[in-house]
């Protein structure tokens, strides 16, 4: 006997090469004229949104979203191939790159780009009878973005599809916000990063909708609950070469509007306490590759093992790029900010907790002491006298 998902990836094979695929029309895509319907390539040359000759001509009129209102989301096509599982992402690059930091807002998981056993009749220039919207959440700064729509699909092969949009993000009325939407400005205004899969070495299981890692705080289930994947299991198998499960390109947290480098200024001496703490931080895996949460307990002071080599190109703050070895070390930038190599690749910087700092350098062990400025000593002083007059 032929199961029904044979028959029907069968079926799907049999459509040409014009009919196959699905493209974004609403929001109105960069490079309409020339935005084709296929997935993104294999080895992931073209991600993301398609690279080419004019990937980044903006349509005659750009989207306008405000923060809070609900906007449509549309496709053109045919080949459903399944439905599959969606996602929302923001970056503040105009043209993004694989270094760019993407912003999941929403995700849908099962039955998207259409709640399908296979694909639609109609061909490539048919609307996608499906009803999808999505919602600027507060946390959003207003300004321009590239909105993208990922999509992954549930039946054929393993491939993942991206288009993207200019979108201009104004304040928005209060009067405006639906009262589903008004759940969303209690929520946190740090985005996940978007899911990378099937064009980096990771690969998504067919037959299913996959959940995401990190589906970020809306997530909508549009498809058959019998189509979607258990609780708990991996959205994708194997060592990603860039991205990952729930990992933006660069292998790094997740993204937040209006962040941006702050400027530094002279800072007051600090004096280190006796207090010392050992990290601990668990290898990222596959799934989460490049995040790491390290974990303090109260220990002796750690002294640092020697240097170990790196592959990787610094900056002049001493962060590091690119390729490194050995796996797990930790490489302290000027005592304020940290980063460790995994998965072969140095990950981005992160800075040290207020109160903190690191010793400087490459190290397989981390060590991390307090600091506390004058002010701050006084004030200690001042209350330890005042509660031991108080207990007098």
């Amino acid at each position: 006997m032929v199961s029904k998902t044979a028959f029907v990836a069968a079926a799907i094979a049999g459509f040409s090469a014009v009919e196959a695929h699905i493209t974004m029309s609403t929001p109105t895509p960069y490079g309409a004229d020339t935005l084709n319907n296929s997935p993104l390539a294999a080895d992931g040359s073209d991600f993301p949104c398609k690279l080419r000759s004019n990937t980044f001509e903006a349509p005659a009129e750009e989207t306008i979203a405000n923060i809070g209102e609900a906007m449509p989301m549309s496709f053109v096509g045919s080949a459903v191939h399944g439905g599959g599982s969606c996602q929302v992402s923001l970056t503040t690059d105009l043209q993004p790159t694989k270094d760019s930091e993407w912003m999941v807002i929403k995700s849908i998981e099962g039955g998207c780009p259409a709640n399908a056993d296979g694909n639609l009749a109609g061909g490539a220039a048919m609307s996608v009878p499906s009803d999808f919207n999505y919602t600027i959440p507060d946390g959003i700064e207003p300004g321009k973005y590239t909105l993208a729509w990922t999509w992954f699909n549930r039946i054929g092969n393993r491939e993942m599809y991206m288009n993207c949009a200019p979108i201009t993000v104004a304040g928005g009325s209060s009067a405006k916000r639906s009262v589903e939407e008004k759940v969303v400005e209690k929520r946190s205004s740090s985005f996940p990063p978007m899911f990378v899969a099937n064009v980096n070495g990771c690969t998504t299981t067919e037959g299913v909708d996959i959940r995401f890692p990190n589906p970020g705080d809306v997530v909508e289930y549009a498809g058959e609950a019998s189509n979607l994947a258990s609780e708990g299991s991996e959205a994708c198998s194997g060592t990603p070469s860039f991205g990952g499960a729930g990992d933006s390109s660069s292998g790094g947290s997740s993204g937040s509007s209006g962040s941006g480098s702050s400027s530094s200024s002279t800072a007051a001496p600090v004096v280190p306490t006796t207090l010392s703490v050992s990290v601990t931080a668990a290898l990222p895996t596959a799934s989460a590759p490049g995040i790491f949460v390290p974990t303090t307990t109260a220990a002796a002071p750690i002294e640092p093992t020697p240097s170990a080599p790196s592959t990787g190109s610094g900056s002049d703050l001493g962060a590091l790029t690119g390729a490194c070895s050995p796996e797990g070390l930790w490489n302290c930038i000027a005592g304020s900010s940290f980063q460790r190599c995994a998965n072969g690749q140095w990950s981005l910087t992160q800075d040290m907790a207020a109160g903190t700092q690191c010793n400087a350098g490459q190290s397989q062990n981390f060590a991390i002491s307090s600091i506390l400025k004058p002010r701050m000593l006084s004030g200690m002083r001042h209350a330890r006298r005042a509660h031991g007059a108080h207990h007098a």
